[in-house]
C-alpha cells in the first residue's frame, strides 16, 4: 500500500477532472459491519488473509491473501491477491492478483468510488508486461477504450467507442510508441469513413478490414513531406507495470 499504483493516482485525478462530485470521506456504518475480503474479486478458499488499517478507524482497508504450499518438505507462503479500500466506504477500489512468482496477473481500479471498476488490466505471465487494458473513460459503467500491448509492454493499438454502443469506431495504430495511423467510423455503421496515416506505415494490428470506398486519403497524399507522427508521452507505470491513460480520443462528429 505504501507503493500505491501511479495508475490509480492518475485515474483519481481524471475522475476529478470530469467534474463528478465524489464523496471520498469514510461512511458511518454500524460497528458490527466490519468489511471483509471480497471473494468475487479473487480466489479466497484456503488463503490466509492479512488485513491492515491504514487510516486508523478500527476498520480494515487493505486485505492481503496468501497461499501456503509445500515445497520439498518446506512450507512456502506467497501473496496471491491484494484488495484495497481507498476511501473507507467498505468497497474495494483497487485489486491486484499475483502468480506464485509474485508477478501480476490482473489489476482493477475504481477511480470515482462508485463501486464499478473503471480500469481493468491483464498481464502477460511470460513477460510480466501489461498485455491489454480496458478503460471506462466517461465513468458510465461501460468500458469504451481497449489498449493492446506487444510482448515488450509497448502500446500497439487502441480501440475507442465514442458513441457508447459497445462497438469500436476509432482505431489507433502505434509503432515504437509513435502514433502512425487513425481510422474513423464517423457514422457508426461499422465501416471506416476517413483515415489519417503516415504514408508507408501499413497499419496492421486490430485495425478494421471494412473500409468505405469514399474514405479520405492518407495524410499528405499531395506529395508534401509527412507531418511528424504524434509522440505519446512515456507511460507512467505502476508497481505492476500498468500504463497511464492513452491519449484523449478525437471527438465524435456533431449531428
Amino acid at each position: 500500500m505504501a507503493k500505491i499504483s501511479k495508475l490509480v493516482v492518475i485515474g483519481v485525478m481524471l475522475a476529478a477532472c470530469k467534474g463528478k462530485k465524489q464523496d471520498t470521506n469514510p461512511k458511518n456504518t454500524a460497528a458490527t459491519e466490519i468489511p471483509k475480503v471480497d471473494p468475487s474479486l479473487c480466489e479466497t478458499a484456503g488463503k490466509n488473509v492479512i488485513t491492515a488499517d491504514l487510516n486508523k478507524d478500527n476498520r480494515p482497508d487493505v486485505w492481503r491473501l496468501y497461499k501456503t504450499e509445500d515445497e520439498g518438505g518446506t512450507k512456502i507462503e506467497f501473496l496471491t491477491c491484494k484488495q484495497v479500500d481507498m476511501n473507507g466506504d467498505g468497497k474495494k477500489d483497487w485489486v491486484v492478483a499475483y502468480n506464485r512468482k509474485g508477478n501480476p496477473l490482473f489489476e482493477k481500479a475504481d477511480f470515482d468510488y462508485d463501486g464499478k471498476f473503471d480500469m481493468s488490466a491483464v498481464f502477460d505471465t511470460k513477460t510480466t508486461h501489461v498485455a491489454e487494458v480496458e478503460r471506462d473513460t466517461d465513468f458510465d459503467g461501460k468500458f469504451d477504450v481497449r489498449e493492446s500491448y506487444d510482448s515488450a509492454g509497448q502500446l500497439q493499438s487502441v480501440q475507442r467507442d465514442r458513441n457508447g454502443d459497445g462497438k469500436p469506431d476509432l482505431w489507433e495504430q502505434y509503432k515504437d510508441g509513435v502514433l502512425i495511423a487513425i481510422l474513423y467510423d464517423d457514422d457508426f455503421d461499422g465501416k471506416v469513413d476517413r483515415k489519417d496515416e503516415i504514408p508507408g506505415a501499413h497499419p496492421k494490428v486490430e485495425m478494421p478490414t471494412t473500409v468505405d470506398n469514399t474514405a479520405t486519403s492518407p495524410i499528405n497524399s499531395s506529395g508534401n513531406p509527412p507531418a511528424p507522427a504524434q509522440q505519446t508521452p512515456p507511460p507512467a507505470t505502476s508497481p505492476t507495470g500498468a500504463p497511464a491513460p492513452a491519449p484523449k480520443p478525437a471527438p465524435a462528429p456533431k449531428k
